[in-house]
């Protein structure tokens, strides 16, 4: 097949994704479902408001939790909002922005697994592979019932970490490598656990091609130009609820049985339960994926006995990607409970178990290309027509779960999610993990207007003053925006800032800085005043953060001087061969 009818070939296959299963997220359509994970328009809004305010990266949701502010951006993976927050920057409404943003994860994710397909197997097997793994229906899960932007964009960039790795173990090229270390980086900050999970996923891969220098090198910088994101995260997560809130969901309530991945007799969108029988979400792969994937699997594990593998593939990487699997599809059932309890520590933090279905999507996706790579050295023409009968039928069987009945006009949905009202009110209750210890969980929990309709926060705090005081008249606002707020207050008294105290907002009283020790039930500093003062509430990045912020930026620059400045890459390049 030469190069042209290649490139028609795959852009066939690439629009025939577009106008199927990408279909209904089609931006141009004004019309928006809705899922599991309903803070997600708010939290683009919470990130232009931070991108518009000159604070990069965000930290803080100023607006959440009745206007006190949250540090969700300093703990939640940012890549999937940066992106869908361009969009939003570049004239999308936040409803188009978020769909088109999911739509791209469809047909990326085609584009990136046959990428990573392509570096072992023919043309053909390659381009089913791709379609295998963007119709597999817990990606229509990840859409259409959770919502979970931050692992959809974790299907598109794994494939394309694993393929530049392998690229750079093949060739070198200051361009590739350069490149290389922004797609380490994103997939390092593009989903909480799952990217410290692909860590110890790409180490392990380096390890199984030539060249580990340099590839432990590109991985060496992609997790420094992630340390904006990845330090803080992990050193600054103990001052909030998270580890106590990981607790409170019981992973061992959400296991599955194997029967649940062959098939779901009911194409629900509720939530996971304890037990088999009563869950309202699919945990289903998509039978033809799996019948496939077993076949590619089978197929081998025959030319591993029959040490025929050199010839068709890479023995190392098929065997790697088949413990992957293997192992992931374990963990998400009953029968891998005694790893999880002696494990607990770590795996708690992925809080479901089925979530490992992600990476059963992936080795199904890989081993059916293995399959028919396979066949396709035996016979060429038949492979052909067997891969194209495939492909209509995986889209064909797939595309019906790619909907969603419940739709909504763009308007409708941005009402509904993305009100003043829903944004500082309810937003920060489905994200409690990130409350900071300063406050009172359980008391701060109680005014969940989801769990108690009517007890109504505002009632403590003032609406729309940035401090609490007992006189009122005393009080003079001078400034008050999102991320600064100056008061003067002209006589002694007691008053309380209304902010959760998070290291990353730093207080002033008639200029000097003060760190507060006193907090009430919400986590307001309470501060005693001794004579009329002005004070001065401003967010400013801890020196932690900081810091964090400077690697990066090194980082960021080292990687542009590798493209643009030829000395330091002619003095790079015989340290890497």
């Amino acid at each position: 097949m030469n190069k042209k009818i290649r490139i028609i070939v795959f852009f066939i296959a690439f629009l025939s994704i577009a106008f199927t299963l990408a279909k209904i997220l089609n931006p141009l359509d004004p019309r928006m479902f809705n899922f599991h994970d309903d803070t997600q328009a708010a939290r683009i809004q919470q990130m232009t408001v931070n991108l518009k305010s000159g604070h990069i990266p965000p930290r803080l949701a100023p607006t959440l939790s009745y206007g006190l502010g949250f540090p969700v951006f300093n703990f939640y993976a940012p890549f999937s909002y940066q992106i869908t927050t361009g969009f939003h920057l570049l004239g999308m409404s936040i409803p188009m922005a978020l769909k088109f943003s999911f739509f791209l994860s469809v047909v990326l994710s085609f584009v990136t697994m046959f990428l990573l397909l392509q570096t072992f197997f023919g043309f053909l097997p390659s381009i089913l592979g791709g379609v295998a793994y963007s119709s597999s229906l817990w990606f229509a899960v990840e859409i259409f019932v959770r919502g979970n932007l931050a692992e959809c964009w974790f299907l598109v960039l794994f494939p394309l970490a694993l393929y530049v790795l392998i690229m750079n173990s093949r060739k070198q090229s200051k361009y590739l490598m350069a490149f290389s270390v922004f797609i380490v980086a994103f997939t390092l900050t593009v989903h909480n656990v799952f990217s410290l999970l692909a860590l110890v996923i790409l180490t392990a891969f380096i390890l199984l091609f030539k060249n580990k220098k340099r590839n432990f090198l590109i991985l060496a910088l992609g997790l420094l130009l992630s340390s904006y994101f990845l330090v803080p995260a992990i050193s600054e997560l103990s001052l909030t609820y998270a580890a106590q809130n990981a607790q409170r969901t019981h992973y061992e309530d959400h296991f599955l049985c194997a029967n649940q991945i062959w098939s779901s007799p009911k194409w629900e969108f509720s939530g996971s339960t304890a037990g088999c029988e009563n869950d309202g979400m699919p945990f289903t792969l998509g039978k033809i994926h799996i019948i496939l994937g077993a076949l590619g699997i089978a197929v081998f594990l025959f030319d591993v006995f029959k040490n025929k593998t050199k010839k068709f593939s890479s023995e190392q990487t098929s065997l790697y990607v088949l413990v992957l699997t293997i192992v992931s599809l374990f963990l998400t059932t009953y029968q891998s409970s005694f790893i999880w309890t002696v494990l607990s520590p770590v795996l708690s933090l992925f809080q479901f178990p089925w979530r490992f279905l992600l990476f059963g999507a992936f080795g199904l996706a890989y081993f059916i290309a293995y399959l028919f790579n396979r066949i396709e050295l035996k016979n060429y023409r038949v492979a052909g027509v067997l891969t194209i009968i495939t492909i209509c039928l995986l889209i064909f069987t797939s595309v019906k779960f790619f909907s969603k009945p419940w739709l909504m006009s763009y308007d409708e949905y941005a009402s509904a999610y993305m009100s003043e009202n829903y944004i500082s009110r309810t937003v920060a209750y489905n994200m409690a993990e990130y409350l900071p210890k300063t406050a009172n969980y359980d008391y701060w929990r109680s005014f969940d207007s989801q769990i108690h309709p009517g007890k109504d926060l505002l009632v403590g705090v003032t609406q729309n003053a940035p401090i609490e005081t007992q006189d009122v008249s005393s009080l003079k606002i001078i400034k008050n925006d999102p991320f600064s707020k100056t008061v003067s207050i002209n006589k002694s008294s007691t008053i309380k800032i209304n902010i959760h105290y998070f290291p990353f907002w730093e207080i002033k009283i008639n200029g000097d800085k003060m760190i507060p020790d006193k907090f009430d039930s919400l986590g307001r500093p309470i501060i005693i005043l001794s004579q009329s003062s002005t004070i001065t509430v401003i967010y400013k990045e801890t020196l932690l953060e900081t810091i964090s912020n400077i690697i990066s930026l090194i980082v960021l620059i080292m990687t542009g001087a590798l493209i643009f400045y030829k000395p330091l890459w002619n003095k790079l390049k015989p340290l890497l061969k």
